[in-house]
């Protein structure tokens, strides 16, 4: 009794091995792009992955307040953080929140990204944008998070909801 007890333990581990690299090779062949299906007409394709690094995502700075200088400090943390900052300035109007990050559909995953490094930040995304990822700086703006920090944000919000008149693609 005893060898037939471990010739079905043996039959049952093949079966389970065979069953899991069954399951493996499905799920790495699957061909399906996404759940929902194809943009509907005259939606915007919108890329939500992959995440860009830091090191790939080029940023405008502007400083929406009277304090002189911030926008060069905000920039000057940005890059320690790995960002590429092109420019900075005033911005035109002033702002009264923390951060006001611009951005359209082609730097949809990286505006979100950037988003996660302003404490209280709001997104302005824009299907008609053709600038760079551009943020202004208001007047509760203090300092640029960690990139800690801002991993756990994003971690925590996510990429968020498709805005309105867009579908995502990975």
């Amino acid at each position: 009794m005893r060898i037939a007890r471990i010739r079905a333990l043996t039959v049952l581990c093949v079966l389970a091995l065979v069953a899991g690299l069954i399951t493996l090779w499905a799920i790495r062949n699957d061909s399906q792009t996404s759940a929902g299906g194809d943009c509907p007409p005259g939606a915007v394709e919108i890329k939500t992955s992959p995440i860009p690094k830091t090191e790939e995502i080029e940023l405008v700075v502007l400083n929406g307040t009277d304090r002189d200088g911030l926008a060069d400090q905000a920039a000057a943390q940005l890059e320690d953080r790995g960002f590429v900052v092109t420019e900075t300035g005033d911005a035109e109007e002033t702002y009264d929140g923390t951060a006001l990050v611009y951005f359209g559909p082609d730097q949809y995953a990286a505006g979100a990204h950037a988003h996660a490094y302003f404490y209280q930040g709001s997104q302005a995304f824009d299907l008609d944008w053709d600038k760079p990822i551009t943020i202004v700086l208001g007047d509760d703006f203090a300092e640029v998070r960690s990139a800690s920090d801002a991993r756990q944000s994003f971690a925590q919000g996510g990429i968020g909801p498709a805005p309105e008149g867009t579908c995502t693609v990975e």
